[in-house]
């Protein structure tokens, strides 16, 4: 089995040099912005409409691919995705951006949506760092006052779901997700602006968490909430998802550097990856459970893609914070092996959604699950490289034949589209 550096090493590798690039070909709208999915063959799927969130996700991960030096560098073609997303979705009658729009660009549901709101933060910190664009940087900060403006509710904890078009709250079963891609959104944002809303917003979430989203004694991180944000029950049950306790953990430790302090969340971090390392992962066949219960019992058996890549990087992130080193790295490489067996095509394909056999259940890849891949490889890319250079004496040779293999197959590739052109 390869050490932990050079199986990262080469997996980060593939991804900016061929899936990254692969993904920017095909989920390009000449009309403009990305398509909501794609099919067989990376061809376009038309579902009639086109979600804000998955213009947020593409965006975000090109930017961010655009500044690591081994992929392409989309930032010349992104202005016009860019351009396009503000003058689709953006209205600056109140600051806020809508959910979807149709194929065609015309207005399908003009609700404002914090999830949302959220990944168009996340975005527009990513758009800056490789644009240096100010409007970019102006537009973030007017999204972040609009949230805190709008989405309060008197006498409630935490940010509402959703407002109509006039700015009135809707009455829609609160969630921690919303709130934690907003910690996410600020946090990030926080790296490039020195504005201190994002800090103040980022410390308020995090406090959220603490003190009303988790619940410490029972280690329980439920999805759904009342309006008081108490656990509430879906269909009978309260509904746990490991790949959101992952994703805490991220959070958490990221927030913790940002107060000059990494381990000071640990000791949450510890049991949180323990239960969805136990609870959450399919012991029979492999893979992450969707959902589960309190209890740990199966309510969904299906495996989405991304909550083993935001496992990957919560597993990496804990390596030195007191866990058992060696357990971790097998964990890590047993999730690479589903990664790469089950749900990853060396061409870039990826089935988004298995069976509980992992055998695949959809056909179908989604806009908004990259962003998942990249920063859960990227992420983990960083923690790795933190903790030293690679050991191993093969992983240099191993690079350079692959960069040339790679090098091989575009300018074969590019040959054939000159032939055919031709």
């Amino acid at each position: 089995m390869a050490g932990l550096h050079t199986t990262i090493e080469k997996l980060s590798f593939k991804l900016q040099q061929r899936w990254v690039p692969k993904w920017y070909e095909a989920f390009c709208d000449p009309a403009g912005g990305f398509y909501e999915r794609l099919g067989h063959s990376f061809k376009p799927v038309m579902t009639g409409r086109k979600r804000l969130l998955t213009q947020c996700r593409q965006l975000a991960m090109y930017s961010h691919a655009g500044l690591q030096g081994r992929a392409r560098d989309f930032t010349a073609d992104l202005a016009a995705r860019f351009d396009y997303m503000v003058r689709t979705y953006h209205v600056p009658k109140t600051g806020g951006w809508i959910y979807s729009v149709d194929d065609d660009g015309k207005v399908l549901d003009g609700r404002y949506d914090l999830y949302t709101q959220a990944f168009v933060i996340f975005a527009l910190s990513q758009y800056y760092r490789v644009s240096g664009d100010e409007t970019v940087r102006e537009l973030s900060l007017e999204t972040l006052r609009f949230v805190d403006k709008n989405f309060r509710k008197p006498d409630l904890p935490g940010l509402v779901e959703v407002l109509d078009e006039k700015l009135k709250p809707l009455d829609e079963v609160r969630r921690h997700e919303s709130h934690m891609h907003l910690l996410e959104a600020c946090l990030f944002a926080a790296e490039s602006s020195s504005d201190m809303l994002y800090r103040q917003m980022a410390d308020e979430l995090a406090d959220l968490f603490l003190n009303y989203l988790y619940d410490r004694e029972a280690n329980l991180l439920s999805e759904y909430f009342t309006d008081e944000l108490k656990p509430k029950k879906q269909h009978g049950a309260i509904v746990v998802e490991p790949g959101h306790y992952c994703e805490w953990i991220w959070l958490l430790k990221k927030h913790a550097v940002l107060h000059g302090d990494p381990a000071r969340y640990d000791d949450l971090c510890k049991p949180l990856l323990e239960w969805a390392s136990v609870r959450g992962w399919d012991g029979t066949y492999g893979g992450i459970y969707d959902e589960l219960d309190p209890d740990g019992a199966v309510i969904a058996d299906t495996k989405r893609i991304w909550p083993l890549a935001e496992a990957l990087k919560a597993n990496a992130l804990m390596l030195d914070s007191g866990v058992d080193k060696d357990a971790v790295k097998q964990r890590i490489h047993k999730m690479i092996n589903v990664f790469d067996d089950h749900y990853m095509q060396e061409r870039g394909f990826w089935t988004e959604w298995l069976r509980r056999d992992l055998t695949a259940e959809t056909d179908y890849m989604p806009g908004t699950t990259p962003y998942h891949v990249y920063f859960g490889i990227m992420e983990t890319r960083e923690v790795v490289l933190a903790r030293g250079k690679t050991r191993s004496i093969s992983a240099g040779p191993q690079l350079l034949v692959y960069r040339l293999r790679r090098k091989v197959s575009d300018a074969v590739r590019a040959v054939r589209l000159g032939l055919k052109a031709f």
